[in-house]
């Protein structure tokens, strides 16, 4: 997939994501902000640490292990930030989410095309 699909999926999981939990997590700034470029790095960023140089560019980072390590970062993340809103009005844990979320549906994305992911 090229990159701007990826930032594609990415920004339509973070608007839901968002839409859920944005409106309880307030940042210092505007989470929408903050959140979005963290989606779009974490989206991008697998292609940036394994290049597609071949059509078998996908290894370590692009491997199932990856997609469940990383699914579970990101549902820990969102619930902490989650816990961290009740008591306060800055959530690091909010953007940090975002980002697992972009990588999340990145390997997501990947594994649905023809060549999938490596066990």
């Amino acid at each position: 997939m090229r990159s701007s699909e990826h930032i594609g999926i990415g920004i339509i999981a973070f608007l839901g994501y968002a839409y859920v939990i944005g409106g309880i997590v307030s940042t210092i700034n505007d989470p929408w902000i903050w959140g979005g470029l963290a989606v779009v790095i974490g989206s991008i960023i697998p292609d940036w640490i394994e290049p597609a140089t071949n059509f078998q560019h996908r290894g370590l980072f692009h491997s199932i292990g990856s997609l469940k390590a990383v699914g579970l970062l990101f549902g820990s993340t969102a619930l902490i930030a989650l816990i961290i809103a009740f008591f306060s009005t800055f959530s690091a844990f909010y953007i940090i989410s975002c980002f697992f979320l972009g990588y999340f549906f990145h390997l997501l994305a990947d594994s649905i095309t023809p060549m999938g992911l490596p066990r």
